[in-house]
């Protein structure tokens, strides 16, 4: 498996959050490109045969199992039907999904990035996604 490092956050952004990010609940709004099938080339899943699914594996990881750690409230999550607004004629616009969670603090969310158990389930996102971006938002209390 080739796993793409634009897809995991670097030390500058997770400190840029620590130090600067906001005060109070932040969203973050993840856009999702699956791969066609998910790619355990470093360790076998057997059960698993798209990149959604094991995405869905990743995601339960960060709501329910770490959930007492993150408070991560899923707000949306649904298809992208078509580019709207934007370059229709890049690859990269082609999103699967989007996804906007919800957390009550920014502290909450690094506790969850650095939660073992979280960090266990990531190679669950690196089956799954081909790409992502995540957008961080300031939300309203």
């Amino acid at each position: 498996m080739t796993i793409d490092i634009s897809i995991d956050p670097t030390g500058d952004q997770i400190r840029h959050l620590r130090d600067k990010g906001p005060d109070g609940p932040i969203v973050m709004v993840n856009l999702l490109k699956f791969r066609a099938h998910a790619d355990y080339s470093l360790g076998a899943h057997a059960a698993v045969s798209t990149g959604r699914e094991a995405y869905a594996l990743y995601e339960h990881a960060f709501t329910v199992t770490v959930g007492e750690v993150s408070k991560a409230e899923i707000i949306f999550r649904g298809p992208v039907n078509q580019l709207f607004i934007g370059r229709t004629d890049e690859p990269a616009n082609d999103w699967d999904d989007v996804l906007v969670v919800r957390y009550p603090s920014r502290q909450h969310f690094l506790a969850m990035l650095a939660h073992p158990t979280y960090k266990e389930a990531l190679h669950h996102r690196y089956a799954g996604l081909e790409r992502t971006l995540l957008l961080q938002c300031r939300a309203e209390d």
